[in-house]
């Protein structure tokens, strides 16, 4: 007959098992068939580890789980719905520092939404009129950058109100690289501590 039963290792007042499936006639720390898992008692919380697609083979073909070995995997599939549970609560509330509860910060992303939606410029080479219906769009758009205001965060609205999106921004990429490229010209270095 066989048993999925714990397999005692570890150290001295130090110790961890091993699920396993093992003869029953065999020693407690003898010879086994197939390692299912791991407990440790020693974490807070204990550590529970089991490879339930394995465990429930082993089942079906007639091992006899002992019932500490029933309990854990019991406990370790009570957790992992619990944790799986979180995660989708966790997705909806958040925790602030006190520990009171509260909903979730709006997404960015309607506010790069509104970005993006934002009219373009008119090409240059249009005739006077089309000049002048540019130069009345940042007045149309100031409703706009109002209502992304009250979405976005601060430095996103001070983009959209200044009319610039991310790819018109500097990059400081561009800037350090020049200074690279003039101290390596020069045979100076761009550190100023050598």
């Amino acid at each position: 007959m066989l048993k999925i039963r714990l397999r005692r290792m570890g150290a001295i007042r130090q110790p961890h098992y091993r699920i396993v499936v093992a003869d029953a006639r065999a020693p407690r720390d003898g010879a086994f068939i197939e390692s299912l898992g791991h407990y440790n008692p020693l974490t807070n919380p204990a550590t529970i580890q089991v490879d339930v697609a394995k465990y429930e083979e082993w089942k079906n073909k007639g091992a006899q789980p002992t019932d500490a070995v029933a309990s854990l995997v019991k406990q370790f599939n009570r957790s992992a719905r619990d944790a799986e549970a979180e995660t989708e609560t966790a997705d909806k509330r958040t925790r602030t520092a006190s520990g009171k509860r509260r909903t979730a910060a709006p997404a960015p992303a309607p506010a790069a939404a509104a970005v993006a939606e934002a009219p373009t410029e008119a090409p240059v080479d249009e005739a006077p009129v089309a000049e002048a219906a540019s130069a009345e769009a940042p007045v149309a758009e100031a409703p706009a950058a109002v209502e992304a205001a009250s979405e976005a965060p601060a430095a996103e609205v001070a983009d959209v109100a200044a009319g610039e999106t991310a790819s018109e921004a500097p990059a400081a990429d561009e800037d350090s690289d020049a200074v690279i490229a003039e101290s390596a010209e020069d045979g100076t270095s761009a550190n100023p501590g050598e």
